[in-house]
């Protein structure tokens, strides 16, 4: 037999193409099955932490309410349960207290304009007819005279002797008498030291506690 002649080409077998394809489907399974693992742990803390976030937002909603709500008065919140309710009591309660403020500073205003413009003419001519005169005493000390025509207005007498006895002026008599519908007030006070008054200030001061609108 001629061995030669004889094809030694060795038979070439195909691999199994079946199994091959089931390991790699197996795999791929696999895959897919670790991926949807993580991709619901991955939603599952996300929606854990919005869960938290939101928690954390209704607490902090729930502590401002209820601050808003001890910060009305009694009537705003009476017999009202729900936020808004007390919402639009908080928006009416503001409105309110802008109201009162704006009173308040008119108010305020008129206050500080001086009462003879807020009074007119007649109390700007309250003790306009009045003559003050200051002279050392031939005893020692000061003496005030004062000639006013009160025209029915009671005479500021108290308020000058306080502010003598501010000024270190203490007061050792005052006479009053009228004369032709003039009160005429006489007034000697002494001092301790008498270097320290100035006469032209004592009577512009004097003038002044006269003309003062309490």
């Amino acid at each position: 037999m001629d061995f030669a002649s004889m094809d030694t080409t060795r038979t070439h077998i195909p691999p199994n193409t079946n199994s091959q394809k089931k390991r790699i489907s197996k795999r791929k399974l696999n895959t897919n099955k670790e991926d949807g693992i993580a991709s619901d742990d991955h939603f599952k803390l996300r929606k854990i932490i919005h869960r938290d976030i939101e928690r954390q937002r209704r607490q902090e909603m729930a502590a401002l309410y209820s601050s808003l709500r001890s910060l009305l008065p009694l009537q705003y919140v009476k017999g009202k349960r729900s936020v808004s309710d007390h919402m639009h009591e908080a928006v009416n309660y503001i409105k309110e207290m802008e109201g009162n403020i704006k009173e308040l500073e008119k108010q305020r205003d008129l206050l500080m304009i001086p009462n003879s413009i807020r009074h007119g003419a007649e109390n700007d001519s309250r003790f306009t007819d009045c003559t003050v005169t200051v002279s050392p005493c031939l005893q020692g000390g000061v003496q005030i005279s004062i000639s006013v025509d009160c025209k029915g207005k009671i005479f500021p007498l108290s308020r000058i002797l306080g502010e003598l006895l501010k000024q270190g002026l203490n007061m050792v008599s005052c006479v009053s008498a009228k004369a032709d519908q003039r009160s005429l007030y006489t007034i000697h006070t002494e001092a301790c030291d008498m270097n320290n008054i100035d006469h032209l200030a004592l009577q512009q001061k004097v003038i002044d506690m006269i003309n003062l609108d309490l």
